[in-house]
C-alpha cells in the first residue's frame, strides 16, 4: 500500500502487480494506472489504518513526516512500513534504490529517473538568476535544501534566493519579504500555483520587479516544482524549466 502518489508511481514503475492501495489524489485518480486500486485516503486527509489493515498488506510506504503518526500505528499492529523522505534529487534516486530492494523486478527505475531531468551545464551567463514564488500570502522561496532548487541546480539554473538567510514554517523555504523582493535581481519570476486570477498575482509582483516585462513572469504548477507528485509531474516541470 502506498501512502503518497509519488511512493504510489514508484512502486507502479518498478513491479506493477503488488500495488492494492493507493492515496485519493487529483494525480492518483487521473490515471488509469490505478483503476480498480483501493483508495485509502481522501485529498491531504491522512489515511485510513482501517482501510489499510483490510488490505492485509505486506508493506506499506509513507512520506517521513507527513504519514509518520499512521505509519507508527500500523507498526505497533504488526504491519511491515517503510517512511521515504524526498525533499531533493538524490533522495528521489535513493527512495528508487530502497524500493527495488524491497520490491524484486528485473527493469531498473533509474535509468527512468536519470531520463526525467538530466543534468545540464549553466545555460544562463553568470548574475543573472530565477526566483520561485511558491506562496503568495506569505510569498516563499525555495531555499538550498529543497526539492525545486535542487532542480534548478540539475538544470545550471541559478537560485535567486539560494544563498539568503532565514526560514518559513515550510522547511527548505524562506520568506520573502517586500524589501527582499526589491534587492533581488532575477530574470525570471515563477509562480507557482497562484490561487484566483494568474494575471492579477502577476500583476501585483511586478512593481517589486521593475526591470522585467510579463513575458518574464511564468505560471508553474505546484506538483512536478514544489511537491515531486509523480514521475511525470517531475519530467513536466523540468522541462518547463529547461
Amino acid at each position: 500500500v502506498a501512502l503518497s502518489s509519488l511512493s504510489a508511481d514508484l512502486v507502479v514503475s518498478i513491479n506493477p502487480d503488488v500495488l492494492i492501495g493507493i492515496p485519493g489524489t487529483s494525480l492518483t485518480n487521473k490515471d488509469s494506472r490505478y483503476s480498480g486500486l483501493k483508495r485509502v485516503s481522501n485529498g491531504r486527509s491522512q489515511p485510513s489504518v482501517e482501510l489499510i489493515l483490510a488490505l492485509n498488506p505486506d508493506l506499506v510506504i509513507g512520506a517521513e513526516g507527513f504519514h509518520s503518526r499512521v505509519l507508527s500505528s500500523l507498526e505497533k499492529l504488526g504491519v511491515p512500513t517503510l517512511a521515504l523522505k524526498v525533499n531533493r534529487w538524490d533522495t528521489l534516486e535513493k527512495a528508487s534504490r530502497t524500493l527495488e530492494n524491497k520490491i524484486f523486478n528485473s527493469d531498473s527505475i533509474q535509468s527512468k529517473i536519470s531520463k526525467l531531468c538530466p543534468i545540464q551545464q549553466s545555460s544562463i551567463s553568470a548574475g543573472n538568476s530565477v526566483l520561485i514564488l511558491a506562496g503568495i500570502s506569505p510569498k516563499l522561496s525555495p531555499g538550498q535544501q529543497s526539492w525545486s532548487g535542487s532542480l534548478l541546480d540539475r538544470l545550471g539554473l541559478v537560485n535567486a534566493t539560494k544563498g539568503l538567510p532565514g526560514s518559513s514554517e515550510f522547511s527548505g523555504y524562506i520568506t520573502m519579504s517586500n524589501e527582499r523582493l526589491l534587492a533581488i535581481k532575477p530574470e525570471k519570476v515563477l509562480v507557482v500555483n497562484p490561487s484566483g486570477d494568474a494575471t492579477k498575482t502577476i500583476e501585483s509582483l511586478s512593481p517589486f520587479f521593475p526591470g522585467l516585462k510579463k513575458t518574464d513572469f511564468k505560471v508553474m504548477d505546484y506538483y512536478g516544482l514544489i511537491n515531486p507528485g509523480s514521475l511525470s509531474s517531475i519530467k513536466k516541470a523540468c522541462s518547463n524549466l529547461s
